[in-house]
């Protein structure tokens, strides 16, 4: 339940920031700033046990698994386009190229930058002192080899994607740089290249993948929580199944994959 709270407020603000004056963000999902969306997903995710422990309720070791990849992989992604830029421009000492000013830049939820990464960890931090303050709280893992398997492959089936796609993206890069006037410096190259139009798939597809996941997400938790029948997947001899939820909820490493 708290996971869906949490929805509800930070939603609210970020649908609050984002049809208030110049709140629209260019070329990310829902017209909100990049990982807007990861960030949601990763607080509901994150959040859930939480809620569970508060109202006594079992939680699926799914979930708990899935917790732990879910913010590492949150914390190893949270690099944003623009400080790569940055990197780039400081290396060839031109700072006008800068398009955006740091200044204006907007982070996920247009909270200041490193809040999510803060209400992760005070999450995190909570639901421990809630497990070890309430002896009959309900909170183990089981069949973590199999579950982290999955996640695992999941996670290397969307980096696998994202690298096709990396290399699909740098092959056309070089063939443009061939193809641009020999008189113009690296400098004007850079310049160039940054002002060009996006792809359809950059400007729109990614967006849509995006909401997608989000909206599964949310889907996922909402069945996790109602602990609604769900239908098995496939089941081991040991007695590990997987239901298809809850592979739905494992598809969120897959996109972490393939988005970072």
């Amino acid at each position: 339940m708290i996971s869906f709270i949490l929805l509800l407020i930070f939603g609210t603000w970020v649908l609050i920031n984002r049809f208030s004056v110049g709140g629209k963000v260019e070329g990310h999902p829902l017209g909100t700033p990049r990982g807007t969306i990861r960030a949601l997903s990763t607080i509901m995710i994150v959040a859930f046990p939480l809620g569970n422990l508060l109202f006594r309720q079992p939680i699926d070791p799914l979930i708990v698994n899935v917790i732990f990849v879910v913010v590492a992989f949150y914390f190893e992604a949270r690099r944003s386009g623009y400080e790569k830029m940055s990197d780039v421009i400081e290396e060839i000492k031109r700072p006008d190229l800068i398009i955006q000013d740091t200044k204006k830049q907007k982070y996920p939820l247009y909270l200041p930058k490193y809040s999510v990464r803060f209400l992760l960890v005070l999450l995190l931090f909570l639901t421990l002192i809630t497990y070890y303050s309430n002896p009959s709280a309900s909170f183990e893992v089981t069949n973590t080899i199999f579950d982290l398997l999955i996640i695992v492959i999941l996670f290397i089936l969307g980096a696998s994607f994202r690298s096709i796609a990396h290399s699909r993206e740098k092959k056309k890069l070089k063939e443009k740089i061939v193809n641009m006037d020999a008189s113009l410096t690296d400098v004007e190259i850079i310049e160039k290249i940054l002002l060009e139009e996006s792809s359809w798939w950059k400007r729109k597809g990614r967006n849509i993948l995006s909401t997608i996941m989000f909206i599964i997400v949310v889907i996922s938790l909402i069945w996790f929580t109602f602990g609604w029948n769900q239908i098995i997947l496939f089941e081991l001899p040991d007695g590990y199944e997987l239901s298809v939820v809850g592979f739905l909820l494992l598809l969120i490493n897959a996109y972490y994959g393939f988005r970072d």
